[in-house]
């Protein structure tokens, strides 16, 4: 081979070695470095984020004027900050309040704790703790409840629960127009007595099952028994009592499907009779619910009836329709009204002494007239203008012939 040959390799080769670094350093151009991509302390990154996945700060105490917004001004200077929960004031802890704010689980929990706790709200400390995450969602109750008798007897109880509840907050209503005499739609009407739905009926409250509701279409399907009475009468047999376990998956199916619409539409968990208010705001939505355990092997006719009993008793306040009053009858049963108890406390601190002498008991000062001594108590007496405000709040529990209302205003 030739000089020229060998030096138009070397060239070459040069050539290779120059471009192979130059494009190593266009690529370490485009790589970022990895201290761009590290996110700030307690940022949310911008991908998709596991929205189940939370962490929530508890405060034990908080003070009775402590309102949602408050709160949520204060927790909100944290980066990952999803949602505030607050209690109303509760007698049994002195009136004062308890409440939850949850943040994104990326966040350090620990760090945004300590800084609260050393934060102040109406001068009153924050109590605030670490909440744990849930253990137990789902807990199980007796297996007695998965006897084919307890199962038609729930449902029994389920269904008047749902159609009340449905009734009360308008869910399922139909908009009929004034010319149409028929129905919206025979087939939306869950009884076999849609017929009286056709026909005027003079009670507020129609006989039969009616419900807009789909799920309990045809419920009466599974609500009504059916036997042999007449063969065993005619046949002379008789209804030995049998202490085996009897179960009926249809009625369990349609039972858990009513018990999933109370939990998730109204917060009411039906095995362990509670409504869990405020649900929407806590750190866990959805977060406990009660299943039926493992079933017996046997079981008497007094078990079943002992059970149902008790479980009845447990869902009256659910059971028990809750009539609404108006303003006039709530008034006559002692409910305060604010503007009249504060215009009370003004007239009895406006005190006349003379002719053009009117004083204020609260300082003691003299005026010209009762509308200086009212201007002198909305700026200097503000604080006994919210007590009094507070006491209208603070309603007691007016009992009437079948219902109990607790009157319980926001403060």
């Amino acid at each position: 081979m030739s000089d020229g040959d060998d030096n138009d390799k070397e060239e070459e080769n040069e050539e290779k070695k120059v471009n192979g670094k130059s494009k190593e350093n266009n690529e370490d151009k485009e790589k970022p470095s990895s201290q761009e991509n590290e996110p700030e302390a307690g940022e949310v990154p911008d991908g998709p984020r596991q929205l189940h996945r939370t962490l929530s700060i508890f405060f034990r105490h908080l003070a009775m004027q402590t309102t949602k917004d408050d709160l949520e001004k204060l927790c909100k200077t944290y980066s990952g900050f999803r949602r505030i929960c607050i209690t109303d004031p509760a007698s049994e802890r002195k009136f004062n309040r308890r409440g939850w704010v949850t943040f994104d689980h990326s966040v350090n929990i620990r760090n945004i704790c300590y800084e609260l706790n050393s934060a102040k709200l109406h001068d009153a400390d924050l109590g605030a703790i670490v909440n744990r995450e849930i253990k137990n969602r789902i807990r199980t109750i007796n297996g007695i409840g998965q006897h084919k008798t307890v199962v038609r007897n729930d449902l029994r109880l389920i269904t008047k629960i749902i159609q009340q509840l449905d009734e009360r907050w308008n869910v399922w209503e139909v908009k009929k127009d004034e010319n149409d005499e028929k129905p919206a739609d025979e087939s939306e009407i869950s009884s076999s007595t849609a017929a009286l739905a056709l026909t005027p009926v003079k009670n507020k409250k129609p006989l039969g099952f009616i419900s807009q509701n789909p799920l309990l279409k045809n419920i009466t399907d599974y609500l009504v028994e059916e036997g042999d009475a007449e063969e065993e009468e005619l046949l002379g047999e008789t209804n030995n009592q049998n202490n085996g376990f009897e179960m009926d998956k249809d009625l369990t199916k349609v039972l858990d499907r009513l018990i999933l619409y109370l939990r998730v539409v109204y917060s009411i968990d039906y095995y362990n009779g509670a409504e869990y208010a405020q649900e929407d705001s806590m750190p866990n939505p959805c977060g406990v619910i009660y299943v039926r355990g493992t079933p017996l092997s046997t079981i008497t006719e007094a078990e079943l009836t002992n059970f149902m009993q008790q479980f009845e008793a447990r869902l009256k306040p659910f059971l028990e329709y809750h009539e609404k009053i108006d303003d006039d009858e709530a008034a006559k049963l002692g409910l305060k009204n604010e503007e009249d108890e504060l215009e009370k406390f003004m007239n009895a601190n406006c005190q006349e002494l003379g002719k053009e002498k009117w004083s204020c008991p609260l300082s003691g000062k003299k005026f010209k007239g009762p509308e200086f001594v009212r201007k002198h108590i909305l700026n200097k007496h503000q604080d006994k203008l919210d007590e009094v405000k507070r006491n209208v709040g603070l309603q007691k529990i007016v009992k009437i012939e079948r219902f109990s209302y607790l009157f319980f205003a926001n403060f």
